[in-house]
């Protein structure tokens, strides 16, 4: 690879940052604060339905950019396993396994698979997800209350990345049928370092502007869970 083309491919690399949408200064996403993680209080008793298989098209879309916004980035990433419990007609628990694996860079169009391929490469090293030794992210449930509006329910649970465990709070459509449970969140912005993810954060000593990458994630969850 030559000079210019290493060059070129390391400003891609750095444009992205990953875990459903438009970024921070530019849209309608709702920013979410992490906080400690909280304890889960299994809900399960004779009565309890359990929805275990997901759907195929179940997905975590996510967005970033460089500081400021510009060189946009997005993909989706795939559920490997999830748990849903229904009592009485609400959900009481649930817990979603992400296969980091099958992240995706979809932003550089039918003629750029080899930089989506770089900057997929880059994601899974260690200056980011590190996914050789942390192949899953985990969301598990801790509670859920009604809401009025464009969604109908807030739910809070565990966002755990490379072992570190926050707590987010987020909108969602919550609808629960006989044979299936679906959840599609708002748009919502994470900042990374909560999950000390700080590859060229803002304010990175010695690190170019145009090599900063934005401390916010933006994602969006659409997932249907069936017996």
């Amino acid at each position: 690879m030559n000079i210019l083309k290493t060059l070129n491919t390391k400003k891609l690399v750095l444009s992205l940052f990953l875990a459903g949408a438009t970024l921070s200064s530019c849209s309608d996403a709702t920013e979410v604060a992490a906080t400690d993680a909280e304890n889960v209080e299994l809900v399960q008793n004779n009565e309890t339905i359990e929805y275990t298989t997901v759907k195929e098209g179940s997905k975590l879309d996510w967005r970033a950019t460089h500081l400021g916004g510009v060189s946009e980035r997005y993909g989706i990433i795939s559920l490997s396993s999830a748990s849903f419990l229904v009592n009485n007609g609400t959900l009481s628990n649930a817990k979603v396994e992400v296969d980091m694996n099958s992240f995706t860079v979809d932003s550089f169009g039918e003629d750029g698979d080899e930089d989506a391929q770089d900057l997929k490469d880059h994601l899974l090293s260690a200056d980011f997800f590190d996914v050789p030794n942390n192949p899953y992210t985990t969301f598990e449930l801790t509670g859920i209350e009604s809401t009025e509006g464009d969604y109908n329910s807030r739910l809070t649970g565990n966002l755990t990345i490379m072992e570190i465990s926050k707590s987010i709070t987020f909108n969602a459509n919550v609808d629960i049928s006989e044979n299936a449970v679906s959840m599609k969140s708002e748009k919502f912005i994470l900042d990374r370092t909560d999950w000390e993810l700080k590859y060229h954060i803002e304010g990175s000593e010695g690190v170019p502007v145009d090599y900063i990458i934005s401390n916010d994630l933006e994602f969006t969850i659409d997932v249907t869970i069936e017996k």
